[in-house]
């Protein structure tokens, strides 16, 4: 392999190394470690300098995302960003595992579609779309509803 070959394998070295990154991250916060002991795992100085770290990881990751989405079709960005805002609305929604008996898996489901290659986006997308529209729109609040109907939306649009 050439010095350049070796050059260009660089970029994608360093996005697997990211995503590991925050993989570990993620999976040391899990199992409860505080931001101050991931700071000093990673070797920084303070638990604030950790979350941005993870922050910017997460950022690449999604950005990395984007452009493999586009490869597929934009009706594959469209239904990212509308399962992004799904999860979003979610996430503000302090009450939300008791809104129906299958809130908490409904939530689960769509934090794993935010990340999820193409065809594991649409398929975890249609589940939970299955599952919010068998709860009713009256066990969602507002802002979810709106963000459930993008989703709807941009499952069944055809580009």
């Amino acid at each position: 392999m050439s010095v350049l070959e070796q050059l260009a394998e660089i970029g994608p070295a360093r996005a697997r190394l990211e995503e590991r990154e925050l993989e570990l991250i993620d999976r040391a916060r899990q199992a409860g470690a505080t931001w101050t002991e991931v700071a000093a795992a990673l070797g920084l100085g303070s638990r604030q300098a950790a979350e941005q770290r993870r922050q910017r990881l997460v950022a690449a990751a999604r950005s990395r995302l984007h452009h493999r989405d586009l490869r597929y079709a934009h009706s594959i960005v469209v239904l990212r960003e509308a399962v992004c805002d799904l999860h979003r609305a979610i996430a503000a929604d302090r009450r939300w595992a008791g809104r129906f008996v299958r809130a908490a898996l409904v939530r689960d489901t769509v934090a794993a579609a935010v990340d999820a290659p193409a065809g594991g986006l649409y398929a975890l997308a249609e589940q939970a779309a299955r599952d919010l529209a068998a709860a009713g729109a009256k066990a969602l609040p507002g802002h979810v509803r709106l963000a459930f109907r993008k989703v709807r939306q941009a499952l069944s649009t055809k580009h």
